[in-house]
């Protein structure tokens, strides 16, 4: 089969969904090392929103093509490419990725494995390499407690299987029914936010004491209840801004219990791209053992419905958000 041109998504300037269009892009030739996949699902991002707002800390030139998650089945493969055609797979960090086909290096994509079905692999690629980073920020040993905000999204639920997995005492918290996924993705405690304040439910769990880490997505809105449900010289580690910016740190604010703020950067904390294939094949290989870690499909939408998507990530879902490019409507 040969393939010459895609459908991919773009951002053309800085703004809202609107600036979205569908365009057709040619591509050469495989080089070695490469494969071209017909994609198949694509995973939105909430990074993608802020990037395409232009106020983010990661900048992007404009026009720029969207999407860095996905999987789908390789059609065929360039010189020096052991991957067969026909594999399916998922990748994590590969712009360009909301398209009808996609051109890739082959050590960029991971085989998705029979148990798991493509679009699964869709909802769970990014979230095993960011909380496969996260993981690593803070030195939490066997036994020690850790907090995990917005715990039922795909990175969260993630998190909170990987740090169970080494001893943590994960306290989640989520609202509503979804806080029984926490329980099943390996959460010591979990608190429905919808129905408790979280600093007293923390503060309650560990009597007084704090959690040694924070994990937070949020921003703006939880910052400081965060920074109070912290033990002495615990951590709170922000990586994500869904409720707006973190405000400024008063470094005054951190001297009673000597507690730190770090501003998560994935780069800082997974080595390089060499790193990319094993922190999703570990996601991948929890998926297959324990399916409460994949979140649940908030929607599903064709590439012509691709403004209407990146609506629906905005609108805060309760799961995870994908395009399929061969979709005939929108769901």
């Amino acid at each position: 089969m040969k393939v010459t041109e895609r459908r991919v998504a773009r951002a053309l300037r800085p703004g809202g969904p609107e600036v979205i269009e569908v365009s057709i892009e040619q591509f050469p030739p495989l080089e070695a090392g490469e494969v071209l996949v017909r994609v198949e699902a694509v995973g939105l991002n909430h990074a993608e929103t802020l990037i395409r707002s232009d106020s983010y800390a990661v900048r992007l030139p404009f026009p720029f093509s969207l999407g860095g998650e996905g999987a789908g089945t390789v059609v065929t493969k360039g010189p020096e490419v052991t991957i067969p055609a026909g594999t399916r797979v998922c990748w994590a960090a590969v712009l360009g990725s909301c398209a009808t086909f996609l051109v890739v290096s082959s050590s960029m994509v991971v085989a998705i494995p029979e148990d798991v079905s493509t679009e699964q692999a869709a909802c769970v690629a990014v979230a095993g390499l960011t909380a496969g980073g996260l993981a690593r920020v803070w030195p939490l040993q066997k036994g020690s407690t850790a907090v995990v905000w917005g715990a039922a999204g795909a990175v969260g639920r993630m998190l909170v299987a990987l740090l169970a997995d080494r001893g943590v005492n994960v306290i989640g918290v989520a609202s509503g029914n979804r806080v029984d996924a926490l329980r099943a993705a390996g959460a010591a405690y979990v608190i429905d936010r919808s129905s408790e304040d979280v600093r007293d439910a923390v503060l309650g769990h560990t009597k007084g004491r704090g959690a040694d880490a924070v994990f937070d997505p949020i921003g703006a809105t939880t910052f400081q209840a965060s920074l109070q449900m912290l033990a002495p010289r615990g951590c709170l580690i922000n990586y994500g801004e869904l409720s707006g910016p973190v405000p400024a740190v008063e470094l005054h604010e951190l001297f009673p219990s000597s507690v730190f703020v770090t501003k998560y950067n994935g780069t800082r904390w997974v080595e390089g791209i060499h790193e990319f294939a094993d922190l999703i094949s570990q996601a991948l290989t929890l998926a297959s053992t324990r399916p409460a870690v994949i979140s649940e499909i908030a929607g599903r939408f064709s590439l012509d419905d691709v403004v209407e998507a990146y609506r629906a990530l905005e609108s805060d879902p309760r799961g995870k958000v994908l395009v399929i490019p061969d979709h005939n409507a929108s769901e």
